[in-house]
């Protein structure tokens, strides 16, 4: 699997979700990746940029403080299993380096934060993984998933974590 680097995304997700970047919409966009088997709903504009081999799709309420981001990279599942790895260690090996990515960001911008696993949970044809810290002001809420086609990261950032948007955009994801 490739190592990439999303450090630098945590920065614009985290300054949407403090409400310090310009950019948002009110409809929100269906979004459904050719080649991938995933589907999800984000607020309009919906940003897309690469880093070394995953995709991501970025998107913001300033308004609402709030930052949603979803990551997709494909996966070798013939090689994992030729080398007789596990999806669990799979996933969780992924998700360490982005929360490790994602901590000494926020450490560089002088808000330190842990995040902490919050357990494993089924899906279809797979299975996740949740995480969550507290950064400033802002929740930071991160899912990992894993099936046959890909691995996928799914991050909320928000001052109110029952606003009614993140139970969308977290319910809207299907991997």
């Amino acid at each position: 699997m490739k190592n990439f680097m999303v450090a630098p995304l945590s920065l614009i997700v985290l300054l949407g979700a403090l409400g310090l970047t310009g950019c948002g919409g009110d409809g929100w966009k269906k979004m459904s990746i050719d080649g991938a088997s995933v589907s999800f709903e984000m607020p309009e504009p919906i940003k897309q940029v690469e880093d070394q081999g995953m995709v991501m799709y970025l998107a913001q309420k300033p308004e609402q403080k709030m930052s949603f981001r979803v990551g997709i990279l494909k996966r070798n599942f013939e090689e994992d299993q030729k080398s007789n790895v596990s999806d669990e260690k799979v996933l969780t090996n992924f998700a360490q380096r982005v929360l490790q990515a994602n901590q000494q960001q926020f450490a560089q911008m002088k808000m330190p934060c842990e995040f902490k696993f919050n357990g494993n949970f089924p899906v279809e044809a797979g299975f996740g993984q949740q995480y969550q810290a507290k950064v400033g002001k802002a929740f930071v809420l991160d899912r990992f998933y894993i099936n046959k086609m890909g691995i996928y990261y799914v991050e909320c950032t928000t001052q109110d974590s029952n606003h009614p948007d993140i139970a969308r955009f977290l319910a809207s994801f299907k991997p």
